[in-house]
């Protein structure tokens, strides 16, 4: 059984939200065994484009990956970035480590994310439990 990613009522009209979910859409078609991350996300997520004045809450749960336009319910983590960031978070390399996939910390893209998340241009706003959904959500949005 596939991952259900589907548009809110309300993100269908919104274009982030959209290219979000079609970005999630190849990227589990084109990696099948990103499915197993995608089935275990449980929560949710607001990434918020600070230049461009968007938001977009990712509801993940009983595989199911709903994208609401702007923030819908309590987020458990949310991401703030410009959009030139948001779209660079999808080509973060990723290494596997025993069941466990991370951002490589060794990666060009992973390594210009850290400085500007140090420099605070990027933002994350989770608790500790929100970190497998976090790195579940990483896995499943990169392109690698």
């Amino acid at each position: 059984m596939s991952i259900c990613v589907e548009l809110a009522p309300n993100a269908v009209e919104h274009p982030f939200a959209s290219m979000m979910a079609q970005l999630v859409r190849q990227n589990l078609d084109d990696h099948p065994e990103k499915e197993a991350a995608a089935r275990r996300m449980s929560g949710r997520v607001a990434i918020v484009v600070t230049d461009l004045d968007l938001a977009v809450t990712i509801a993940c749960g009983n595989g199911r990956l709903t994208f609401y336009g702007g923030i819908a319910g309590i987020p458990d983590a949310t991401i703030r970035a410009p959009s030139e960031w948001v779209t660079k978070m999808s080509l973060v390399e990723l290494v596997k480590i025993g069941p466990f996939v991370f951002p490589d910390p060794r990666g060009a893209v992973a390594k210009e994310i850290a400085d500007e998340e140090a420099r605070g241009t990027i933002r994350t706003h989770a608790s500790p439990s929100s970190a497998l959904l976090l790195l579940r959500l990483t896995n499943v949005l990169s392109v690698s």
